[in-house]
């Protein structure tokens, strides 16, 4: 991981609705997540107090970690693949190892 900054990227729901959500560019370039697109500019925002897919993990001391996964095919929710990699605020990666799978949680209109 190098460059740091967040980015608007493609969410699809499991209905197959797309909405942005504000993602670390890192994460977006990690294929096993999910991320296929930038969203265009009028894509609406995932609605407020909604939360998206995500995995668990534990990294190698046992710390829980969480990563967002952006489509119900992407290899991290398929279970294809079973660890992924956060960057912790010591600046150091951290591989974790998927534990739990939670299912998303949508309320109230998209925002715009």
């Amino acid at each position: 991981m190098t460059e740091r900054g967040f980015i608007w990227a493609e969410y699809q729901t499991d209905s197959g609705q797309v909405f942005a959500l504000r993602v670390d560019r890192d994460y977006f370039a990690e294929s096993p997540r999910g991320w296929i697109s930038q969203a265009a500019s009028p894509t609406p925002g995932l609605p407020r107090q909604s939360l998206p897919r995500t995995v668990v993990g534990l990294d190698e001391v046992g710390s829980r970690r969480r990563a967002i996964v952006a489509s119900t095919s992407a290899d991290l929710w398929t279970g294809a693949a079973t660890t992924f990699v956060v960057q912790g605020s010591d600046q150091v990666d951290h591989v974790c190892t998927v534990i739990e799978r939670l299912a998303e949680r949508l309320v109230g209109p998209p925002i715009s």
